[in-house]
C-alpha cells in the first residue's frame, strides 16, 4: 500500500537547528563522562581506604589521581587477559561462577547482551535495517532484524527488535512476516545512529 504524500514540513530555525546539532555533540560526551566517573567512583570507593592510609601524605587530589591510574591499569590487564586464549578461559569460569547466582546471572547475562549486540562482533546480531509498520497503520519505525523463522506453513518470517529513542537499549521485539518488511540500504551503525541522534543524523 502506497503512503500519501505529505506536504514538505518548513525547514527550523537556525537556533533550533543549532540546539539540535549541539544536543548531538553534549549528549555522547556526557553519556561518556557519566560512565567514567561511575567507574572512578566506584574504584574510589574500594581502593581510597587502601590508599589513604599508606599515602596519608599525599595530596587528596594525586591520591584520586593514583585511583584513576589504577583503573586504567585494571581495564587494560582485563582487555588484554580477554584478547589471550588462557585469559578468556579464566573469565569464563569466573563468569560461569556469576551466571550460578540467582538474580545476579540475570542482570550480568543481559547487559553483557546489550553491550555486545552494539559494538565489534557482536553487531552483527542486527542482521539488516528495516523500516516496518508501528505503532499503528500509515506510520513507520526504524528496526533491526536479528533472525528469520520458517513456519510450518513454509512462510518466513524475521523478528525484528524496534528500539525506543534515544535509548535503544529498551525496545519492543516483533514478528513479523519478511514480505511485509519494507527493507532499507542503511548500514546496521547509520540505524543506531539515527535512533540515538532522535533522527538529526538521517542517512542520504
Amino acid at each position: 500500500m502506497e503512503l500519501p504524500e505529505l506536504t514538505p514540513l518548513p525547514r527550523p530555525p537556525l537556533f533550533k537547528t543549532r540546539i539540535a546539532s549541539g544536543l548531538v555533540v553534549l549528549i555522547p560526551l556526557v553519556i561518556t563522562v557519566a560512565v567514567i566517573r561511575f567507574l572512578f567512583d566506584f574504584t574510589s570507593g574500594i581502593l581510597l581506604p587502601i590508599i589513604d592510609p599508606a599515602l596519608a601524605d599525599w595530596p587528596a587530589l594525586a591520591r584520586a589521581a593514583l585511583s584513576l591510574v589504577i583503573l586504567l591499569v585494571i581495564v587494560y590487564f582485563l582487555g588484554a587477559l580477554a584478547a589471550n586464549i588462557v585469559g578468556r578461559r579464566v573469565l569464563g569460569l569466573g563468569e560461569s561462577v556469576v551466571l550460578r547466582l540467582p538474580f545476579v546471572k540475570s542482570v550480568y547475562s543481559v547487559s553483557k547482551q546489550v553491550v555486545a549486540a552494539f559494538q565489534g562482533e557482536g553487531a552483527r546480531a542486527f542482521k539488516a535495517v528495516v523500516f516496518v509498520e508501528f505503532p499503528q497503520p500509515g506510520m513507520r519505525a526504524v528496526g533491526f532484524v536479528t533472525s528469520e523463522i520458517t513456519r510450518k506453513d513454509g512462510s518466513v518470517w524475521n523478528t525484528v527488535f524496534v528500539p525506543t529513542t534515544p535509548n535503544p537499549t529498551t525496545g519492543f521485539l516483533q514478528l513479523i512476516p519478511r514480505d511485509s518488511l519494507e527493507q532499507t540500504d542503511y548500514s546496521v551503525e547509520d540505524g543506531i545512529k539515527m535512533v540515538m541522534s532522535l533522527g538529526v543524523l538521517v542517512p542520504e
